[in-house]
């Protein structure tokens, strides 16, 4: 089966324009603190000033976190779609391998979940499960709604 690699994060770089931003968020900070608390602007404690080496290292571990758990997401994706491609039946799987043989979207873990939830049935059972969800919640709301209006009416 075909699968697109999932490129890695490009290391963080400061352009001009990210860098002056930067620079000049504690002033703009302490003027939109000072314009919207105008009376007491004096009182407020004013933003710290910026640290180019604090900020590229926070941005550096942002980068890398958010990295690591959209990794960790398409691995366990993947593992979760073999599982149910390898436990489906013969037919289900001809299916699925046809479909994703003729798929023109992007060939990720993501779109092969689908393919395969589509052709096993989980899509239509994991909708019928949010349908009676739905159901219960309206009829909940439903049964608040009435109860406050015998609350009203006494």
């Amino acid at each position: 089966m075909r699968f697109s690699r999932q490129a890695r994060a490009e290391l963080f770089e400061w352009t001009q324009r990210k860098l002056t931003l930067a620079t000049k968020r504690p002033a703009r900070q302490a003027q939109k603190l000072a314009s919207d608390y105008p009376l007491i602007a004096e009182v407020l404690d004013t933003p710290p000033s910026f640290d180019l080496a604090r900020e590229t290292e926070q941005r550096c571990r942002r980068r890398l976190q958010s990295e690591q758990r959209m990794r960790a997401l398409h691995a366990r994706v993947w593992r979760e779609s073999r599982r149910d491609y390898f436990g489906a039946t013969e037919e289900q799987r001809a299916l699925i391998r046809a479909a994703w043989r003729d798929w023109t979207g992007p060939t990720t873990s993501l779109y092969f979940r689908y393919v395969v939830d589509l052709h096993t049935g989980v899509i239509e059972a994991r909708s019928e499960r949010c349908r009676s969800e739905e159901r219960l919640r309206r009829l909940k709301i439903w049964e608040a709604r009435s109860a406050q209006q015998e609350i009203l009416l006494d």
